[in-house]
């Protein structure tokens, strides 16, 4: 797939006596001489470009057309499009040129070729010039602007417009201008998102898809609130990679990492990728230099004694507590170190004493006897002291750390007050008490304040969460309320608090 270079005329026109004005343009020209008083150093060149003779054009009305047999990605012109021409002048300045917009009529061969004409004053006619179609990828510098790439609206018609890049770089004829082949330098990728068991096509639905090859990241915008199609096109430069794909539809979050090839220059690829719906993960410390992060469990945990199987389950939403003491039910407020099996009898226990919870830490991470089977397979378990510190004082979010940046102190969801975490990465709003189902979606993660029970059956305000770690006879605790807050606390093991299981990612 590529363009070849043919010169068919060049005029020098002298046009004297005419006064030129400043000029329009400022991207035209990188060095701006002071203009002359006549024009007779302007000279106009026109010149053909066009397609090699197998390419097959499949289209006249865009300049670019996917030869699906070929797997190609072949061009054609469309009306007023434009190509860039950089040059060196007599003063050794590097100058880009844009040609006249394309007409009909400078448009031939089934639109496989078209004539294009530049107005370029005082070329150096010793040096290479360099050909950027389309103009738009070309930056005042003469250099390719890939930058352009970074942003894109997924549709064949902007791409072939304005990102479609072929580049070539000859000397001149003698006095006109180099005839060659414009060389296609990016793959195009034609994209089908589906959900994860490929029963659906998601695509159409989407607000935003990013293409990421390990160093160039291309995010894909639609120019409405939905792409409105099954496909989007991105163009890329040729990698050797395992591209990983992040997209949304402002409600869920998807994720997918292809498995490594090549995606070559003038190349196209037909894409189907079942993505993964996305859960946002939190970082929870730090181990030889590498990273270490969770994902919350859906809902704080919960039992009942009653049950002969399955006795535990996460609660169904994130701002859902039990709150009160009903041994004979389900309860969510636990002592420390409770779970000790399949059948667990600390669990009810209401005991102060604490020789009854002597263990040697509170993991809860028998997740086998989970109620719901897809959960069982996650090794689920408690933060440690630590990993709390670190999870709200640590972690930088949305540029800073602590209160209002990586979690909300005093956060009213599903009329429960509690504390909102923001996930790794989060860039959006501080939570202000609505619209918490894109919060959400957005990964991020509800601590409701169930009360605590203490001496008994007890009950007080606020919100406690265990840690997994000992202190003595004692045990560390999340501690929060409306207007206080200490995520490494530490209190007897017999009081009633709440926990939240996290699961590692994997």
């Amino acid at each position: 797939m590529k363009k070849t270079m043919r010169f068919l005329s060049m005029t020098a026109l002298a046009l004297v006596g005419a006064v030129m004005t400043g000029c329009t343009n400022d991207d035209n020209f990188i060095d701006e001489p002071q203009q002359p008083e006549d024009k007779s150093n302007i000279v106009t060149l026109t010149t053909t470009v066009g397609f090699d003779e197998g390419a097959e054009a499949r289209g006249t009305n865009r300049a670019l057309d996917i030869d699906f047999e070929n797997k190609k990605a072949v061009k054609t012109f469309a009306a007023g499009e434009t190509m860039a021409l950089v040059y060196k002048n007599t003063s050794g300045n590097t100058v880009k040129a844009v040609s006249a917009a394309l007409e009909a009529g400078d448009i031939t061969s089934g639109s496989k070729s078209a004539k294009f004409t530049f107005e370029l004053e005082n070329p150096d006619k010793t040096q290479n010039v360099t050909y950027i179609y389309p103009a738009a990828m070309a930056n005042a510098d003469g250099t390719v602007n890939y930058d352009a790439l970074s942003t894109q609206n997924g549709t064949l018609t902007t791409l072939s417009s304005t990102l479609d890049l072929a580049t070539y770089t000859a000397a001149w004829d003698g006095t006109s201008l180099p005839t060659g082949t414009l060389d296609n330098q990016l793959a195009v990728c034609a994209l089908t998102l589906k959900n994860s068991t490929g029963s659906s096509t998601i695509t159409s639905g989407l607000t935003q898809v990013t293409v990421n090859d390990g160093t160039n990241t291309y995010t894909v915008t639609p120019t409405s609130s939905t792409f409105g199609t099954d496909v989007i096109y991105v163009a890329i430069r040729p990698v050797t990679a395992a591209l990983s794909y992040t997209a949304t539809d402002g409600t869920t979050n998807y994720t997918k990492t292809a498995t490594s090839r090549e995606y070559a220059a003038c190349n196209f690829y037909n894409l189907g990728l079942r993505m993964a719906v996305s859960v946002p993960s939190f970082t929870v410390g730090v181990t030889g230099g590498v990273a270490k992060k969770v994902f919350f469990a859906p809902g704080n945990l919960q039992y009942n004694a009653s049950e002969s199987t399955y006795k535990w389950r996460f609660a169904e939403n994130q701002y859902d507590v039990i709150g009160s003491w009903n041994a004979s039910s389900w309860v969510d407020l636990f002592g420390w170190g409770t779970w000790t099996g399949s059948n667990p009898s600390k669990v009810t226990n209401i005991s102060t004493t604490g020789s009854q919870y002597s263990f040697d830490d509170a993991d809860f991470s028998q997740e086998s006897i989970l109620a719901d089977a897809t959960q069982r397979s996650y090794d689920w378990r408690t933060l440690s002291k630590d990993e709390w510190v670190y999870v709200f004082n640590t972690r930088t979010v949305n540029g800073g750390t602590g209160a209002g940046k990586s979690y909300t102190l005093d956060a009213t969801v599903g009329s429960r007050e509690g504390v909102v975490l923001y996930p790794d990465n989060y860039t959006g709003a501080v939570y202000s008490g609505s619209n918490w189902a894109s919060f959400e979606a957005a990964g991020c993660v509800f601590l409701p304040g169930a009360g605590y029970r203490s001496e008994g059956t007890s009950m007080h305000a606020g919100g406690r969460y265990w840690s997994s770690t000992p202190y003595s006879s004692f045990a560390y605790y999340v501690d929060f309320d409306s207007s206080d807050f200490n995520p490494q606390q530490i209190d007897n093991r017999y009081p009633g608090y709440s926990v939240r299981l996290v699961r590692p990612v994997e």
